[in-house]
């Protein structure tokens, strides 16, 4: 292929990731309140597109995207927040997350995002070529194709995350910043090789489902119970060991984790009742105090039990009426 011939489909290539965050931006489906800052876009032909985005603390946050065709969209966690994540219709997220945290959609995934507590994140878009780098690499992420990443948290990209920032609102120069999103770009390539070897093993050692069914079937008739890690695994028919690094496998999330959801979507329906005191419920599906109750609840859903249950009758009125 000749100098020209290459140059030219660069430059083609570069027009349609340019028209594709066109087509992202002008498709986004978020209120007044959502931000976007431009912090960074590479003058190499294959360009990266780097944004600060925000939401305010005070209300909550909603927003929906499809991701360009031609390019993976990385989001880096800034600070600590809840995340609500739909990936084509399937919920991906709904948990308590750390700064560093990230999730790479694939091209032409429909993301989206609820967020009842403040968002900081930096969202960066890569062209697919400068993620699949060669032919080993092509190889060893083949197992992810069709497949998003994360949520996974890495203290690297974090560091690397607000340097840029950092860089950026001081009015750093440009050349120091390409450098430091090469190297976002390097740790994306890394997190997808660690990943595609975690789904090929992850076929082999996800729990089937008539286990997960055992240990789901366990846990939501024994709530008003205490209910270790060990009493999982027995009904799973496996070590406490194996049992957990299998069931994140196979759901994403930690035995704990999956516990608390469960109780909470409990108190939910016990929440209907609302002869029920908020004491009595905590009491029904687990907790000791009603305080644990509150604090936990608020957590993984951004509201007190209160007001969740306000909201909830105040959205029956309006039904009715």
């Amino acid at each position: 292929m000749s100098c020209v011939t290459q140059q030219r489909k660069n430059k083609a290539l570069a027009t349609q990731a340019a028209s594709a965050t066109r087509d992202l931006l002008n498709r986004v489906a978020a209120g007044p309140d959502w931000q976007e800052k431009v912090m960074h876009r590479s003058e190499r032909p294959l360009k990266i597109a780097v944004s600060l985005w925000t939401h305010d603390a005070d209300s909550h946050g909603e927003c929906e995207l499809t991701m360009p065709r031609d390019a993976y969209t990385v989001s880096i966690l800034l600070d600590d927040t809840h995340v609500c994540l739909d990936a084509d219709a399937q919920r991906v997220i709904d948990a308590s997350l750390d700064a560093g945290t990230c999730y790479v959609s694939r091209p032409g995934e429909t993301v989206r995002v609820m967020c009842p507590r403040g968002y900081k994140a930096l969202h960066l878009r890569i062209p697919t070529q400068l993620l699949w780098f060669s032919a080993e690499a092509e190889r060893a992420c083949a197992a992810l194709e069709g497949r998003s990443i994360g949520p996974v948290k890495d203290g690297l990209l974090l560091q690397l995350a607000r340097t840029l920032t950092d860089m950026v609102d001081n009015g750093q120069n440009a050349t120091f910043a390409e450098q430091i999103v090469d190297m976002l770009v390097d740790c994306i390539r890394r997190l997808r090789a660690d990943n595609a070897a975690v789904a090929r093993i992850s076929r082999k050692t996800t729990l089937p489902n008539w286990r997960l069914q055992r240990v789901d079937s366990y846990v939501k008739s024994h709530l008003s119970e205490s209910i270790t890690l060990l009493d999982m695994a027995n009904a799973a028919g496996l070590s406490p060991m194996h049992f957990a690094a299998q069931f994140r496998a196979a759901t994403s999330y930690r035995p704990h984790h999956y516990l608390l959801l469960c109780r909470l979507e409990r108190a939910k329906e016990l929440m209907n009742d609302t002869s029920r005191s908020m004491l009595d419920i905590a009491l029904e599906v687990g907790f000791q105090t009603q305080a644990h109750f509150t604090t936990v609840f608020k957590r993984l859903t951004g509201k007190t039990p209160s007001a969740w249950r306000d909201d909830m009758l105040e959205a029956r009125l309006r039904k009715i009426a």
